[in-house]
Formats: C-alpha cells, structure tokens, sequence
C-alpha cells in the first residue's frame, strides 16, 4: 500500500478479512490509515462465523463490489485467487474496464484445510482470474514458470524488503561463545513451530532460540519458556522494529516450515528473504528456486528437532566456511527485493500494463 501511494495511486483498501466475530454492517468508503498510508476502508458484512461470513461475501459480492464501480478503478490488486476478491477482480474489469493484477502466494490448495469448502471454490475462481490477469507477481520461480502464460507480464516477487534493513550495517556473526537463533513468524505447526517447540530442550549446549510471533502454540511458547529459560526467549507480538534489531542480534535464523515441496511449491516463507537481508546465518527446510542460487549459503536441515540439533552443531563451521557467498546473497537480495528496487519495478510495470 505504501508503495502504491508513493506512485500516486489513490488507495481503496477491500477487507474481506471478515475481522469482526459479530453481526456487523458492511463499512462503506471511510477514511483510514494503515501504518502512515491514507487508503479508504470498504468492509462487507460480518457475521459470528467466519467461515459462513465469507461464504455469504462470496455470494453477495456483485452487490458490495457495484458500489466501487462509480469510482473506475485503474487496478484491483488482489491476493491469492479468494473467491470474494476473484469475483470483485473479474465484475470489475468486465463491467468498468479495470486492470487486474494478481498477487500469488499461496496455491488455492497447497494448505491442507481439512472439510473447509472455501479451498475448492477459490480453485474453481483460479484459472479464471489467472487468465484475466494483466499482471502477475509470483513468489516463487516455479509458480511463475507453470502459471505465467506467454506474453503475460510477471514480477518475481519473494518478498518486500523494508529500507531498513537493506541500510543496517552487518554485524559479525558467531563472534560470542553463546550463539542465538532466532525465529521471526506465525506460531503454528504448519509453519514448523512445533519443531521448534521439540528443539528447546535439545539445543546444542550455548544455544539460545529466540522467538516472535503470535498463534495457536503462543501459550505453548509461553510454557516453555517458564520451563527452560535458559534455552528460549519468548517475545510474542512485537513491533516490526523491535524484530529487525532481534534479527540483528542472532547468529542464525531458523525456517522450520513444513517442506514446500509437500505443499505442490506452492508457497514460499516470506521471512525467508528477511533472514537473509539480516546477514545471519538462515537454516532452512528445502525452499523452492527464487532465481538465486541459495544452496551454497543456506543450512539445510530436514525440518525434524533432531536435524535442527544437528544442523546447529555445525552452524558456526558453516558460517566461517561460506561468510563470502551469505554476504553476495544478502547483496542479491537486497537488491532485487528492497523497497526502491520494487518501487521501480512496479512502476514500470503497471505504467505498461495501462497503455496496452
């Protein structure tokens, strides 16, 4: 939203995130911030079930998205092909002429959701807004190359990098006798935290693991670190700030996430790209291509708490072995990724899609 209001656009923001647990009235074009960005606020209906208050969102879309008619958007930004967003991007480049461009992060399916009948209906939607997309930003190489069609324009587009941390000085790392992962995500077992959980009491003698983030585990974490406070430092939500100074004073980042290649490759860990600008050491489950060559300065472990354990025990003889290619990815990605390098390709983009 930042970016797109330092390209003059005029931010109206769609919240379909059905945030209210309660009977609530649709909010119609008020004004808001997010963060230090101005945007007008649409919100549909909400009701005490979240997953039958989309469902109805889904239905009575037309009638809620009728109402942004009037302004003839330039673009519909929408993420992931949801139901309720893919039928507002389609009504609204039907009926008043709109762009579309499609943020893909997640695959419809790629998360397991159980009986959830939402999954199935946002595939139904996906080939169709994927074909009415005039721009498509992937998150990762091998979404771009099985879903971008010939001549469709595409944005490899990992992550957002925040200025602040492109322009952080890299600290040595693995310089103390004690060293610090750290863990920057949600607190859920797709997302590996319960592998995290099993590692505390097995960390390698001098390691600490520190963690932010909020969940389902939460109390979990809570929990463990009444019981080894030695061996974990539990933030809970914090400020984005406040994690990229814990980034800097760890000497590895885990990404526990359940293996992508288990999910279709349908998704990649956004912190990913994160950990990496930090210029600490990542230790990751296999991740999917992002067009740079992440082997050589990535420790792979296979996402169990003893691989982790493991992985740690060698986490310093690594680092020392492979300093000079971390430090050649952390530039890579910061230069692909920051937010001036991704301002100026949006701004190329989008300036090309209006005048085809």
């Amino acid at each position: 939203l930042g970016l797109l209001h330092r390209l003059g656009y005029s931010l109206h923001l769609v919240d379909s995130s059905h945030p209210t647990l309660r009977f609530a009235a649709p909010v119609i074009a008020q004004a808001c911030m997010v963060g230090s960005t101005p945007v007008t606020l649409w919100r549909p209906r909400c009701l005490p079930s979240r997953k039958l208050g989309k469902l109805l969102n889904v239905v009575a879309a037309h009638a809620f998205i009728d109402r942004l008619r009037s302004l003839s958007p330039a673009f519909v930004w929408v993420y992931n092909s949801y139901s309720f967003e893919a039928r507002a991007a389609l009504h609204l480049k039907r009926r008043a002429g709109s762009r579309v461009v499609l943020e893909l992060e997640d695959l419809p399916r790629a998360r397991g959701r159980s009986f959830n009948p939402k999954p199935w209906l946002d595939q139904y939607f996906f080939p169709r807004l994927l074909a009415a997309a005039d721009l498509v930003t992937c998150v990762n190489a091998g979404m771009q190359r099985q879903f971008v069609r010939p001549g469709q324009r595409s944005l490899l587009f990992p992550s957002l990098l925040q200025q602040a941390l492109v322009d952080a000085v890299v600290l040595p790392r693995f310089r103390k006798p004690t060293h610090r992962l750290g863990y920057f995500g949600g607190l859920e077992s797709e997302k590996g935290a319960d592998v995290l959980l099993a590692a505390v009491a097995r960390l390698p003698v001098g390691w600490t693991l520190v963690v932010t983030g909020v969940g389902s585990l939460a109390d979990a974490f809570a929990e463990a670190q009444r019981a080894h406070p030695a061996q974990l430092e539990f933030h809970g939500r914090v400020a984005h700030e406040q994690v990229l100074s814990l980034m800097q004073g760890c000497d590895a980042i885990v990404n526990p996430h359940t293996p992508i290649a288990q999910m279709h490759d349908g998704v990649f860990p956004f912190k990913v790209c994160e950990a990496l600008a930090s210029g600490a050491l990542l230790v990751s489950t296999a991740l999917p291509s992002i067009d740079i060559e992440l082997s050589r300065s990535v420790l792979s472990f296979d996402g169990s708490a003893a691989g982790l354990q493991d992985a740690l025990t060698q986490a310093g003889r690594f680092y020392a072995d492979h300093a000079d290619t971390i430090a050649q990815t952390r530039a890579e990605i910061c230069t692909r990724f920051s937010e001036a390098s991704v301002l100026q390709q949006l701004r190329a983009e989008l300036d090309a899609v209006l005048v085809e």
